[in-house]
């Protein structure tokens, strides 16, 4: 109580002082005497505790955290909603006021000034550093709070140390909780590994059994979280959904008391509920459509919460456009699929019936899950816009109601709020060339808009380019078409729609069925020179598009000098050499940046062996190797890589996959081996994880590189490197690709939506893995993974039939697990036969144990997988 006394008593001192100094300024001002700013008034002219803790960080760790830009509303502390008045003037000015004379507007102490007056001291640049001087108030705080300063000297390890994983640490402690700002700013990092991620999520469970959360703090947390989850970790979703759920309507309920909410807190839980259901319906960053059924279990989570209030909170039009976005996304329910196959060879494709029972099926019986969800929107009474008809397009319906093509998308980069009518537009018309089946429907609906007059829109463009770089897909015959009683309409394979992939599908055998055009479909890169005399100029997302697909390299050094008004300027810096300033090229978007690796990559060739850390070349040595030496081109998007160190993932990825590749092979096994793993490390260096596609091909490099060893095609001291690191190497990715951290944070007697999930691996990375541990001959790895596997079956499962044919390559991955503890058997020595006899024991009595996964593979299949037989015949898994 003392603490708090004499921090008053100072804050009463200062604010004297102010008020003194105020009115001498007030009568220099012209002899004008102004009002004395109020109590109020400069509370809400000081910066947030928050940003000020961050304010007082100097040097580069301060890049480690998303700042608002000066001048900017910070909507991390401010409502959106409200915007206008003094109150948000007030806000808009805190930063300006405070970066002038920040000793005129004071803070009462706190644990957010001990923490900022510790930072500023121990980030400032001394000749001498002086020892930190805690005051005496600041000591009976601390104590007060049951801190002490040695807890200041871990929150500030938090804060400045740039391995989040190191970082997170203080999370951990069993002795001591942090305070929950300290987790809210550091959920601010730009970026934290996946290990970070369950340990924040155990201390929250440990928290709010001590102390609750309140509602700010809650709408911040689950914000922020969720934005790190859809980046590394899209199995949490469901659960900070849970999280966001319970804690809201523990809330509210002892808010209310049994008695309704306020207008006002009625308001605010309505507009963040719908938000919130904005924000989990917005794509993870990797494989975004397989992510949205956690997605969709997560929003369920929130309506359910919304319903079963009292009053129901009102779902908004924000609400109902969110929930449509993440069923646009699924796959094709059975109806569904039924209602795509009852569509009729010519376009529009109406409904053709099959027999008698397809008669009374209308529209009402082929209306997707996202149009009903838009049904229940207009019955709710919000008109469609225009919004709404783009979406009806890929839900299968286009604005005349006649039958599209249903979809499954999850539209990237494109925001549930847009209100610019001709952006809305030009997306229109981009979802009528998208959904349609063949390059002749897509053309057609492409002339179609240029015939409305309307302005061309590269949005347009991008879609009819890629009706035009996916090639056409193999179709089986499967029912005679009415119109053509000697021919059949082909569709793909039954459980591949279309609309289903990004492959169009050959015309139609009978010319009856064409859609008529007035123009031939042009090529690629007639396509191109069409667009170019339209004036629209590819940038952003077009151009990405087109630095990853287009087919011809001097067309894309064309393109690139053509449309050199239009390009971001960084992008100019990479194709010229220009890297005095790394500021330029880093404002390139992650996308742009990565498609421009993809590009490199694309028409590089490996030639003779590459260098482990090629650097960037002078200017004109490199403007004449650019054009005409091939090996060069991998050469420099490898310096680009190690010199920008993006922390965009993709970027990575798009080097590590061109050395697997075919015709990589004269790089050599061990040396592409050496180099990506080099570039792992490069990606620890800043925060960075491997995600499923990496560690898939960190694991085809280490096959590869142990092949060549035991071929004896590499030295000696090579060969002793790869086969004694190369799984303890993988055997820690893997641990962390999974979060086996999040197993032992898991408490055993919570219910399923509060155990912290963990994160699954595709079917494809499980194979090899297998595969790789069982070349290695480590048995002891390959029984940690079945540990794994069997304990996480029902995930692992549910993981591979969101992908087509994962179930069977799942079970391709349990061959591959007992053929390499057969060979383990038959190649060991009889002193080491024991060890691997009992060990294959203990792994094939796990397998048996999973129901619907058939018990160990037979023999039959063994003979096949070795053969090189074992292919789309092989039977699948099934979840029980």
């Amino acid at each position: 109580m003392d603490a708090f006394a004499s921090s008053l008593r100072e804050e009463e001192s200062l604010d004297v002082a102010q008020s003194l100094q105020d009115e001498i300024e007030a009568i220099d001002n012209d002899g004008r005497f102004e009002a004395q700013k109020s109590g109020g008034i400069r509370k809400a002219m000081r910066p947030s505790r928050p940003a000020r803790i961050l304010a007082s960080t100097q040097g580069s760790n301060k890049e480690l955290y998303t700042i608002a830009l000066p001048g900017k509303v910070d909507l991390s502390y401010n409502s959106p909603r409200r915007k206008s008045g003094a109150r948000l003037r007030r806000r808009r000015s805190r930063a300006t006021l405070s970066s002038e004379n920040p000793i005129l507007l004071p803070e009462p102490g706190s644990l957010h000034s001990i923490l900022a007056r510790y930072l500023e001291h121990h980030t400032a640049q001394y000749a001498v550093r002086p020892a930190f001087q805690y005051t005496e108030w600041e000591l009976d705080l601390l104590r007060f709070k049951g801190y002490s300063p040695r807890s200041v000297e871990k929150w500030a390890f938090c804060l400045l140390e740039p391995s989040s994983a190191k970082a997170a640490e203080v999370f951990k402690s069993s002795h001591e909780v942090p305070p929950l700002f300290l987790l809210l700013l550091f959920l601010r990092r730009k970026h934290i590994q996946s290990y970070a991620l369950p340990v924040v999520m155990s201390y929250i469970d440990h928290r709010k059994e001590i102390e609750p959360i309140d509602w700010a703090a809650l709408k911040l947390l689950v914000i922020r979280l969720l934005r790190h989850a859809r980046k590394l970790w899209p199995e949490a979703i469901p659960w900070i959904a849970s999280l966001f759920t319970t804690e809201a309507a523990r809330l509210h309920d002892f808010e209310g008391r049994g008695k309704p909410m306020s207008p006002r807190m009625l308001s605010d839980v309505t507009y963040f509920c719908n938000k919130f259901l904005s924000l989990l319906s917005l794509p993870a960053s990797r494989r975004p459509v397989v992510s949205t059924m956690h997605q969709e279990k997560a929003q369920f989570q929130v309506l359910k919460l919304m319903a079963s209030r009292s009053p129901a909170i009102v779902v908004t039009r924000l609400g109902f456009r969110s929930v449509t976005r993440v069923q646009l996304a699924h796959a094709k329910t059975a109806q569904e699929k039924e209602w795509a196959e009852l569509k009729g060879p010519s376009w529009p494709p109406w409904k053709e019936n099959r027999t008698a029972m397809d008669e009374d099926k209308g529209y009402e019986f082929g209306a997707s899950r996202a149009s009903k969800i838009l049904h229940r929107m207009y019955e709710a009474g919000y008109v469609g816009n225009t919004w709404e008809d783009m979406v009806e397009l890929y839900a299968g319906w286009d604005t005349d109601f006649s039958p599209t093509i249903q979809t499954r998308t999850s539209l990237p980069g494109f925001s549930t709020q847009y209100s610019d009518w001709q952006y809305l537009r030009s997306l229109l018309w981009a979802a009528r060339v998208r959904t349609t089946r063949t390059r002749r429907e897509a053309w057609a609906a492409f002339l179609a808009h240029e015939m409305t007059g309307e302005k061309a829109h590269q949005e347009i463009y991008r879609a009819m380019f890629e009706k035009l770089y996916y090639p056409p897909m193999a179709r089986t015959p499967e029912r005679a078409s009415p119109l053509d009683s000697t021919e059949e309409f082909e569709r793909p394979t039954a459980d591949l729609l279309p609309g289903d992939v990004k492959e169009v599908l050959p015309d139609p055998i009978s010319p009856l069925h064409y859609v008529f055009l007035s123009e031939p479909v042009p090529t690629y890169k007639q396509l191109y020179h069409r667009m170019h005399k339209t004036g629209v100029q590819p940038s952003s997302r077009l151009l990405a598009f087109l630095l990853e697909t287009c087919p011809d390299f001097d067309m894309l050094l064309d393109i690139l000098d053509t449309t050199k008004e239009g390009l971001h300027e960084g992008i100019r810096h990479l194709v010229a050499r220009k890297h005095d300033d790394d500021a330029v090229v880093k404002a390139i978007p992650d996308y742009l940046f990565a498609a421009f690796i993809r590009f490199l990559c694309r028409f590089g060739q490996y030639e003779r062996t590459p260098r482990r850390k090629p650097n960037l070349r002078p200017y004109k040595e490199h403007d004449r190797r650019f054009k005409l030496d091939r090996q060069y081109l991998l050469e420099y998007a490898h310096a680009l890589l190690l010199h920008y160190k993006p922390t965009y993932r993709p970027a990575w990825t798009a080097y590590m996959v061109k050395m697997q590749d075919k015709g990589s092979e004269l790089a050599g096994a061990s040396t592409r081996y050496r180099i990506l793993f080099d570039l792992i490390e490069e990606m620890e260096k800043i925060d960075l994880d491997v995600d499923d596609e990496i560690f898939r091909l960190a694991c085809t490099a280490t096959l590869y590189a142990v092949q060549s060893a035991n071929q004896g095609s590499v030295t000696f001291a090579d060969a002793d490197i790869i086969l004694s690191t190369s799984s303890i190497r993988l055997r820690m990715l893997f641990h962390r690709l999974v979060g086996t951290n999040a197993d032992m944070e898991n408490n055993s007697t919570q219910d399923d939506a509060n155990v912290i999930p963990s994160r699954i691996p595709g079917p494809a990375e499980l194979h090899a893995y297998v595969r790789t541990l069982g070349i290695l001959r480590d048995y002891e790895g390959l029984y940690s993974f079945s540990t794994w596997l069997v304990k996480h079956h029902v995930e692992v499962t549910v993981r591979a039939e969101a992908k087509h044919s994962g179930s069977r390559l799942l079970f391709r991955t349990l061959v591959a697990l007992r053929v390499a503890v057969d060979q383990g058997l038959n190649a060991g020595s009889e002193q080491d036969a024991g060890g691997v006899a009992e060990i294959a024991q203990l792994i094939k009595a796990q397998i048996d144990g999973v129901e619907g996964w058939g018990g160990w593979p037979a023999q039959e299949y063994v003979d096949m997988y070795i053969k090189g037989q074992l292919k789309s015949s092989l039977p699948g898994v099934e979840r029980q």
